[in-house]
């Protein structure tokens, strides 16, 4: 620690002791008030005093008053001592209760279907939080761009974050009722050839493929071949609805479509497993102490969305 920084510190303690005595007209009071001792309170002025170079307090065994330059200082030191207080007040509050602005981020497609929903509920219940949401379907690293927290879809959490799991979820492979009829689809075998519309980014020489799991534990891959690939689940619905073909996608973003009858699914007695993972996570930059905002936000995804949900 510098020895400037020593001396501002040293110099903020004895200007705060300085206002205390003259707001209570006396060393005695003062002390009390502070919890010191009379002769470290007068200590203190006397190098304030020193410091500056003036004389603040007029002292005699009967009576205390304040100098012309004292009651300068005063003026404005008092202004500062009112700040200082208000501040500390605010981070006391601010340490207690769910309040200021909350910075989180999420992929697009989660936030427009899971997220964007909750937070009128989020707003009732938390009033004095405001929620700053960054959604972009993209790696974000939460401490370059000053975030207080991510939602991610995966199984395995990155270890440099704390994190907690909301809720897990699992994808469907689903079309319009006009694309499948009459097509009696009952082995993912039969999606070869088939326009399929992946969701994800091609690799060079590398087909893309889908996953599946049957009932009797039968694995099955199949590589795939459509007329789009693109990675936003929103446009693959709405390609989907648009009866170009057959996709991949998590629940949540087709779930109003297929109780509509809008989508169906196909294959149903296999399990297909998406591209990434089929857990749902918050995720925020490891600290002594979580903010009330950041706890208040987590409790409510988990008792919106967990298993309780």
């Amino acid at each position: 620690m510098s020895e400037s920084f020593l001396q501002q510190s040293q110099h903020m303690t004895d200007l705060l002791v300085f206002v205390k005595v003259v707001e209570t007209s006396g060393f005695t009071a003062a002390a009390m008030a502070l919890g010191l001792g009379k002769s470290a309170v007068s200590k203190q002025i006397q190098r304030l005093e020193r410091n500056l170079g003036v004389t603040l307090l007029h002292r005699t065994t009967r009576r205390m008053t304040v100098t012309e330059a004292g009651r300068v200082l005063y003026e404005h030191a008092a202004t500062m001592v009112r700040a200082m207080e208000d501040a500390t007040n605010a981070l006391s509050n601010l340490a207690s209760r769910p309040a200021g602005r909350l910075k989180m981020t999420a992929s697009v497609s989660y936030g427009k279907h899971v997220l964007g929903p909750l937070l009128p509920e989020f707003h009732r219940q938390y009033p004095e939080i405001q929620v700053e949401l960054l959604l972009v379907n993209r790696h974000v690293d939460l401490w370059e761009e000053g975030l207080d927290l991510a939602i991610r879809l995966t199984d395995e959490p990155p270890g440099a974050l704390a994190g907690r799991p909301i809720h897990a979820f699992d994808f469907v492979l689903c079309a319009t009722p006009r694309f499948l009829r009459g097509k009696r689809l009952s082995h993912p075998d039969q999606l070869a050839g088939m326009p399929c519309l992946p969701f994800g980014v091609s690799q060079l020489g590398q087909p893309m493929t889908w996953r599946f799991t049957g009932r009797d534990g039968q694995a099955c891959t199949v590589a795939l071949s459509g007329p789009v690939i693109v990675n936003s689940s929103d446009v693959v619905r709405d390609l989907l609805l648009a009866d170009m073909g057959l996709g991949l996608l998590p629940r949540f973003v087709v779930a109003d479509d297929l109780a509509a009858g809008r989508l169906r699914e196909a294959l149903p007695a296999w399990t297909p497993h998406g591209t990434f993972g089929s857990r749902a996570w918050a995720l925020w930059p490891p600290q002594r102490a979580v903010p009330p905002k950041l706890r208040a936000m987590v409790d409510f995804l988990v008792g919106q969305l967990g298993p309780q949900g």
